[in-house]
């Protein structure tokens, strides 16, 4: 209730972002040109945003980005330089092929003049890793990047994609584009409020991994959040080994690793020879803590050795601090001996033979190799669609689902690969946006958001279902008109008076058509 009454505030106080904007590049010497591309990029911004949060529906307000905006530039950005052509400037950034130039610790940006690259710079120096619990630290690298760079994708949507009148998707880098789908992917399952919390969140103990898992299963059950969440991780991954050398040999020494112990595990009387043996060392050791601790000859010679070999700094002050360590080391011992009778137990021992044939497969299905494997990619997708019909059935109200009708459309349209493809398109997914398609349609239709063109149910599917096609920004201003030419049936979609686009609708029925329809009721 307070996030409904502050946003409500706001709305009633708008504020003036140029102005503001002004205010703080006053307190800046940053060069004119500079402070002109500044405020050119907000204009867009402010031009675009509309738009782009009528197309994509999963956004932040307006006036929480701009803010942030600000905050970042009066902050954290302390130089902005725009290279002017054949400049020195733009000879460094000509050499290094780049179109911009961060540093970070000294808030210092060097860039081409355009006003989507200002935007990432800005947005990028604003970055920091992702944190996550002490026990997914080797995943901290994957998350970082897909996380950080996602957002950054999408939030420069919307100068990138929208200009104030039309709307286009452009993907430019061949890696981006996977990460694109796997961030918009979570993004819609997950909400934004979600995934910003988690960006942003600074707590080793908030598990953001466990809480995905959770907030999944909350909405589409057991099956798909594993399904969902092991996808992700995987795809990152995979992501980052081919992008990091040193990442991709930290995680083949954990596939090696897991590799053994899954050899180890399902071979009983190995395994159960090895902790037998591990046990009866650890023994020893706890026999040779009790004689030091308990004899004051040993325990001082134990004591001169250990300093022997210590620096300064962690030397130990006194004979007393010694019995304490050597107790503590005792008890750690002993923790292990009763971890090892856990899984010694036919019941600890299956639990953990499971744990590790799950890490095993896990591990095995990583694709470290170069060549790119668009598999998990396309099934990450299929599930997509499968939860996203979850969360059609579930919908009661027209807003919610024409919310839902504008987000099923901008998911069709994003760029698959490289070509250019788009998800749609792409043959293993066909069916399944067909299929989400009219189910969306029959629930638009029994809540009473969609208008019939036709009685004849498959004819009204073929062209209602165009509007996935369109990318009109309004899909509330879409008329449809019918039209028989050449014997031949046709529908026109208009944006209000304006024509976007015609289509053939084959059917062999006579049927009765309205010849003007309004999409939306």
């Amino acid at each position: 209730m307070e996030k409904k009454t502050e946003k409500l505030l706001k709305k009633i106080h708008i504020k003036d972002y140029t102005n503001a904007l002004e205010k703080v590049l006053e307190k800046k010497k940053f060069p004119t040109d500079t402070k002109n591309l500044l405020l050119s990029m907000f204009y867009k911004i402010e031009n675009s945003y509309k738009d782009y949060q009528k197309t994509k529906v999963e956004v932040y307000e307006k006036w929480d980005f701009l803010d942030k905006l600000l905050y970042i530039i009066e902050e954290k950005c302390n130089q902005i330089i725009v290279a002017k052509s054949h400049s020195e400037e733009a000879k460094i950034l000509e050499k290094e092929k780049k179109d911009f130039i961060i540093n970070k610790e000294e808030g210092k940006i060097l860039l081409i003049g355009n006003e989507v690259v200002l935007l990432n710079c800005i947005l990028l120096i604003e970055q920091n890793d992702v944190c996550v619990t002490e026990e997914e630290i080797l995943l901290q690298k994957s998350i970082t990047y897909l996380l950080n760079t996602g957002l950054i994708m999408n939030e420069t949507e919307v100068i990138r994609d929208f200009n104030g009148w039309s709307w286009d998707i452009s993907i430019n880098s061949k890696e981006n584009i996977k990460i694109n789908l796997i961030f918009q992917s979570i993004l819609y399952l997950l909400g934004y409020d979600f995934i910003n919390n988690w960006i942003e969140n600074n707590s080793q103990l908030a598990d953001y991994l466990m809480l995905t898992y959770e907030k999944m299963k909350e909405n589409f059950g057991e099956e798909k959040a594993k399904k969902v969440t092991t996808l992700f991780l995987k795809i990152i991954i995979e992501i980052i080994i081919q992008l990091d050398k040193e990442q991709r040999k930290e995680w083949k020494k954990v596939k090696e690793k897991i590799n053994n112990e899954y050899e180890k595990i399902n071979n009983k009387k190995l395994y159960l020879d090895e902790i037998t043996q591990n046990k009866k060392d650890i023994t020893k050791k706890i026999k040779e803590i009790d004689k030091i601790i308990n004899n004051k000859i040993t325990l001082q010679q134990e004591y001169e050795k250990r300093n022997e070999n210590l620096p300064n700094k962690e030397k130990i002050f006194s004979t007393r601090q010694l019995v304490n360590k050597l107790e503590i080391e005792r008890q750690e011992l002993i923790n292990k001996i009763k971890l090892y009778n856990n899984l010694i137990d036919p019941n600890g021992f299956v639990s953990m033979k499971e744990k590790i044939n799950e890490q095993y497969q896990f591990l095995n299905d990583i694709n470290f190799k170069e060549a790119e494997d668009n598999k998990k990619i396309i099934d990450l997708c299929l599930t997509f669609l499968s939860c996203f019909q979850i969360n059609i059935l579930k919908t009661t109200t027209k807003q919610k689902i024409i919310e839902y009708i504008y987000k099923l459309r901008y998911y069709g349209f994003l760029t698959f690969d490289e070509e250019g493809i788009i998800l749609k398109n792409i043959p293993e997914l066909k069916e399944k946006f067909k299929e989400t398609i009219q189910l969306i349609l029959k629930k638009s239709e029994s809540l009473g958001v969609i208008n019939e063109v036709t009685e004849d149910e498959d004819v009204n599917y073929e062209i209602i279902s165009k509007i996935f096609e369109s990318k009109m920004i309004d899909l509330n201003n879409m008329i449809i008109e019918t039209k028989i030419e050449d014997k031949k049936l046709f529908a026109l979609y208009y944006d209000g008076n304006i024509l976007e686009t015609k289509y053939e609708i084959y059917s062999n029925k006579t049927v009765k058509l309205k010849k003007k329809t309004k999409l939306f009721i």
